[in-house]
């Protein structure tokens, strides 16, 4: 279950984990700095956060959430955004392919890599230094191998595959960030092939720390989530009623499809949908339950 998805439906929790997320944004950016090539600057760990942002909120609150952290910053400091305003697209587009990977919308963190690997490769750059992106393409190689799979390996009970759906989420963030910061650093900055040729060991051990940092926030981030629902009674009956109904729903657009003729020669009664909601509650209570016993044992 897409436990985020169902907690951004009740407007309160949206707001506390927007302000949340926000609050956590500017308190962590400050710090874990890496030095960045070709240039005097230095390149802030944030890309660690994309991945949590993204689970958090989603691809579009988390964008905004981004943006907003982003652009006080750029007032602020204008001096430290090297790409200028256009120092906004790399963390925005990684948090809304975070956001969409950990709701199973793999398609979208595929084309906004894909994209990105197009343009490097359109540059000089791209042509001389053709190995450098070599990260990204593994992370695109990835989500098309894992596809949605990678959404319930986040949410899965086994600890193991939690922390492989974590390291996906959070390294394909990682390199979407990296991709377009590099893009804008050939057209921008109009750094040489050189000097993304000489800087590949540097970048994959910052990318790779990123990377870790990344997948302990996104689990950290999931562990709390369950341990609050357990203890948050209203909000679970509010989450259960929320997802109870858009399974109903989408059972009732499938059986648009049945033969209502065959149903009648064989004396077949479709619940109602209020019958369907029982059931399902029923269900899912008995399973919550058997889940709690088991890890209670």
């Amino acid at each position: 279950m897409e436990i985020f998805k169902l907690l951004r439906k009740d407007r309160k929790m949206l707001f506390l984990m927007f302000i949340g997320t926000v609050s956590f944004l500017f308190i962590f950016i400050p710090f874990l700095k890496f030095q960045m090539i070709g240039s005097s600057h230095k390149i802030n760990a944030y890309p660690s956060l994309s991945a949590v942002c993204g689970l958090l909120l989603g691809p579009i609150y988390g964008f905004f959430a981004v943006m907003l952290v982003t652009l006080i910053y750029f007032f602020l400091n204008p001096k430290a955004f090297y790409f200028g305003i256009y120092s906004l697209i790399p963390p925005t587009l990684a948090v809304i392919s975070a956001g969409a990977l950990s709701e199973g919308k793999w398609k979208y963190s595929a084309i906004i890599l894909i994209v990105g690997l197009l343009l490097f490769y359109l540059t000089d750059v791209g042509r001389v230094a053709f190995y450098y992106p070599y990260l990204s393409t593994l992370a695109l190689l990835l989500i098309l191998i894992f596809r949605e799979k990678i959404s319930k390996l986040l949410f899965s009970k086994d600890w193991k595959k939690m922390i492989v759906g974590a390291t996906i989420l959070s390294f394909s963030s990682v390199m979407t960030d990296h991709l377009y910061g590099s893009i804008l650093g050939i057209v921008y900055l109009h750094l040489p092939a050189e000097d993304y040729i000489s800087v590949i060991p540097l970048f994959i051990k910052e990318r790779l720390i990123m990377t870790v940092i990344g997948a302990f926030f996104v689990i950290f981030a999931i562990e709390i989530s369950k341990c609050f629902l357990k203890n948050a009674t209203k909000l679970k009956e509010k989450l259960l009623k929320s997802y109870i109904d858009k399974e109903i729903k989408i059972n009732c657009k499938n059986m648009l499809n049945v033969d209502e003729e065959l149903l009648k020669k064989y004396n077949v009664k479709i619940p109602s949908e209020e019958e369907q909601k029982e059931i399902l509650k029923t269900l899912v209570e008995v399973v919550v339950f058997n889940n709690d016993k088991d890890e209670n044992r």
